[in-house]
């Protein structure tokens, strides 16, 4: 690689944490929208949205081997293996996409039902849901366009795109909300049209920035190798995070079984450790980018000093946002106009998030590293076994036999992202998927 420029962990984690940042506090200022029309209808919302990204990272599989085989073929300067890269993830993408959004319109009642959603919830998180399949669509070929351009040293243009697409969500829901009694399905519609705005701005940096011209072979051709490789890196990075969405899927219908308060608390607290988690993530993803450039042209020393270096900066950066967050919890309820019971159930949270979010963002780092190499196996292994076996066990006993409610269900997620960070660290240390290559 002769471009230091591609290798520059700020000029990737800086665009794509601002990205975050854009897109995380769209969802804050969502829930924040929905909570002062009706404290308890952000259930509803949270409902939701948690089935909703159950079904992204079902196939997102597709988008994260897309990132990181195309990133290795950069690295290796194949072009030719990254026009078909490109082509296989985008046509398997729409197939499945297809077929997950036509099993959410069909099954939004049932699939509320297993999630446990309160009665006085179900009706209006049903309506919205039902939008959200519509909308599964357009998000997942977002999902993949939006990880192709970032790979090509083009995150600052997906930041500029995700303003416009925050843009006019956040107006669409504004004018739902204030001038309409549409509730939940307006903020669906301008959920869709948020969607269909970023499709059509990556769309055009595909095509005539990145200038990328595939061929029809490229599509109507099976490619069994490239996408053996996407698959093989995708399905365990993707099994990793299905592992989590399922793991706090599960775990949301324990709290959903506590009542609507703590069903509300749960929503709008998530989304505020969204926020917090946001530096870690962007600079989990950067070198992600990184290392799989390094990995593809064979720079393993450099690769593996770059990720603890970027686990360095992410734990400070973490460490900042979470204090601050911590020192400003009474202020952040007052804004959200929580009643007091609602204030009550979210105050422990703050103080688990001290020890939930650093160990969180070790673990994120680690693991993308990890994927990264072309070692994605392994994180999902460890997911698996701390997921299941420590988190909600110990959550579940905590929750309902210990008398802790929902603060016992985050001590089982804070036990669970501090050992996997701490192990995911011992594989990078040990330099074991080296061996891969």
């Amino acid at each position: 690689m002769s471009s230091k420029q591609s290798l520059r962990l700020n000029a990737l984690a800086v665009p794509i944490g601002i990205e975050l940042l854009l897109h995380y506090f769209s969802l804050m200022l969502n829930t924040y929208m929905v909570t002062r029309y009706s404290n308890y209808l952000a259930g509803s919302l949270g409902a939701g949205n948690q089935i909703f990204d159950l079904f992204i990272t079902i196939f997102s599989f597709l988008s994260v081997g897309c990132s990181i085989v195309l990133a290795q073929a950069l690295g290796a300067r194949n072009a030719e293996l990254s026009r078909t890269v490109i082509a296989q993830s985008a046509l398997w993408t729409m197939i499945l996409a297809c077929i997950c959004a036509f099993g959410i319109v069909c099954f939004s009642d049932s699939l509320l039902t297993l999630l446990r959603t309160p009665t006085s919830q179900h009706y209006q998180a049903n309506i919205y849901l039902q939008l959200l399949g519509v909308c599964l669509i357009i998000e997942a070929l977002n999902l993949l366009l939006s990880a192709i351009v970032r790979v090509y040293n083009l995150a600052y243009f997906v930041m500029f795109s995700a303003i416009g697409m925050n843009g006019v969500t956040l107006l669409g829901n504004y004018l739902t909300l204030s001038y309409t009694d549409l509730a939940l399905f307006g903020v669906g519609l301008a959920t869709i049209a948020g969607r269909i705005t970023l499709l059509i701005l990556l769309g055009i940096a595909l095509l005539f920035w990145i200038r990328y011209k595939p061929s029809v072979q490229d599509f109507l051709v099976l490619h069994k190798q490239v996408l053996r490789s996407i698959l093989r890196i995708g399905g365990f990075s993707a099994g990793e995070n299905l592992l989590w969405i399922v793991q706090y899927t599960i775990a949301l219908s324990f709290v959903f079984s506590l009542g609507a308060a703590q069903a509300s608390v749960q929503t709008i607290y998530f989304q505020i450790s969204l926020f917090i988690m946001l530096a870690g993530q962007a600079i989990s993803i950067g070198n992600e980018i990184i290392i799989g450039k390094l990995v593809g042209a064979r720079r393993f020393d450099i690769a593996y000093k770059h990720s603890f270096k970027a686990l360095r900066i992410s734990l400070v950066a973490s460490f900042i946002v979470v204090v601050s967050v911590f020192m400003a919890r009474f202020m952040i309820m007052d804004m959200l106009e929580l009643v007091e019971e609602l204030r009550l159930v979210m105050l422990p949270l703050f103080s688990i998030s001290l020890v939930l979010e650093l160990g969180r963002t070790f673990n994120i780092v680690m693991v993308n590293a990890l994927r990264a190499s072309g070692d994605a196996r392994f994180p999902f292994l460890s997911g698996l076994v701390f997921m299941f076996g420590v988190s909600l066990p110990l959550g579940y006993v905590l929750c309902f036999y210990a008398g802790f409610g929902i603060v016992g269900i985050w001590i089982g997620f804070c036990a669970d992202e501090c050992l996997r960070g701490m192990i995911n660290a011992w594989r990078w240390y040990s330099k074991r998927w080296q061996k891969l290559w």
